[in-house]
């Protein structure tokens, strides 16, 4: 039985499932720490900072992670049926940065109060972070923005 039980630990932990941002926020917190020393933790502050940070995108334009979230994430955005310009959320590509072609589609709310499905699932959490940090900042998110985001989306849940 005890084998059982581990083997489903393993098996549970190899396909990239956590059980929910705090899981998470263990893990960006150790990736911290190991890329930078002086790591004190994370910061809803800077989380929220980094949501409204305005970014130069290929195209031109100035865009931040509420762009396509909303400024209160705990909205859903309902792609082209919604006050956000398609501009923002598709840019001037016609593929996304991970090869796929661009389509219409709902974005639940990134706020984990209102979609308690978000930051449950590792491998959905890093396809998505590697996606739009690619698309925003050109490069990915280090595990302190990650962090700082996700603290701040559970206070702001609150």
């Amino acid at each position: 039985m005890t084998r059982l039980v581990l083997l489903g630990f393993i098996f549970w932990s190899a396909c990239g499932w956590a059980a929910g941002p705090h899981d998470l926020l263990a893990t960006y917190a150790a990736q911290a720490r190991e890329a930078e020393p002086g790591f004190s933790g994370f910061s809803a502050e800077r989380g929220r900072a980094f949501y409204f940070a305005q970014h130069r995108v290929d195209d031109g334009s100035q865009l931040s992670c509420a762009s396509c979230h909303h400024d209160d994430p705990r909205k859903e955005t309902f792609a082209h049926d919604d006050e956000i310009p398609c501009r923002a959320c598709h840019g001037g590509f016609n593929r996304w940065p991970n090869g796929v072609l661009r389509m219409s589609r709902q974005i639940l709310a990134f706020a984990p109060s209102e979609n308690p499905e978000r930051f449950t699932s590792e491998a959905k959490v890093e396809k998505w972070f590697g996606f739009n940090c690619t698309y925003l900042l050109d490069r990915d998110c280090t595990p302190q923005e990650k962090g700082d985001l996700i603290t701040w989306l559970l206070e702001y849940s609150k």
